[in-house]
């Protein structure tokens, strides 16, 4: 009896050390879960990755110095040119809004490029547009001048003629808004500004028209 008496307490014993051995790995595997939810949700909700800029499709129709002789007005630039901006929201969860319009500025050598109307800012989208999380939209810039062109500096001429010897047109693109980012930061805004290096390739053409080779996906910074 006391052998069997002994072999019932082994029996508890191990009995207990299995069940608290059990115990501590559900609890550890419990916290695990939790550290890996939490992750997810800090991941998910409290760092907000900035939406990326870039540059696609861009085509140039028209491009030429013109010139006004015995006069001495400066060469006026004639162009038609037109891209096409993407916004692309790289959080998985929080969607990209809006809170301010979202403007863009066409520039060659330190001058506005305008539409043709006066206006050297052009309106890509209004306060409130959305991104959805990973989506991406697109917003098309259209900058035409008028017949005439746009006057030049002698710096700018100078500069449009040393390109074009070079058979490369060089310009900025300039974004300038606001953005924040829900369901999270629905009171935070952050400046959206990007500066997109744009360069085209001019091939002659047919009478004398330049034409751009498209260039690749242009980031911007």
């Amino acid at each position: 009896m006391e052998d069997d008496d002994l072999g019932y307490c082994c029996g508890a014993c191990c009995l207990c050390c299995c069940v608290c051995v059990s115990k501590s790995i559900c609890n550890l595997y419990t916290f695990l879960a939790a550290v890996a939810v939490a992750a997810v949700l800090i991941a998910a909700f409290a760092v907000a990755l900035p939406v990326r800029a870039t540059v696609t499709d861009a085509s140039l129709a028209r491009l030429d110095l013109i010139t006004h002789p015995n006069s001495t007005t400066t060469p006026s630039l004639a162009y038609n040119l037109s891209l096409t901006v993407v916004l692309r929201n790289r959080n998985w969860a929080m969607r990209a809004e809006l809170s301010a319009p979202l403007d863009a500025e066409l520039r060659f050598a330190g001058r506005c490029l305008g539409d043709g109307h006066g206006g050297g800012t052009t309106r890509l989208a209004g306060a409130g547009r959305r991104i959805p999380p990973r989506r991406s939209e697109e917003f098309r810039v259209l900058a035409v001048s008028a017949p005439r062109g746009v006057a030049l500096g002698g710096d700018a001429a100078a500069e449009f003629e040393r390109e074009s010897a070079a058979g490369v047109f060089e310009l900025e693109l300039k974004l300038a808004g606001e953005v924040r980012y829900r369901p999270v930061h629905a009171g935070r805004s952050r400046r959206l500004e990007a500066t997109c290096p744009v360069k085209m390739m001019m091939a002659p053409a047919a009478r004398g028209t330049r034409l751009m080779v498209f260039d690749k996906v242009i980031t911007c910074d």
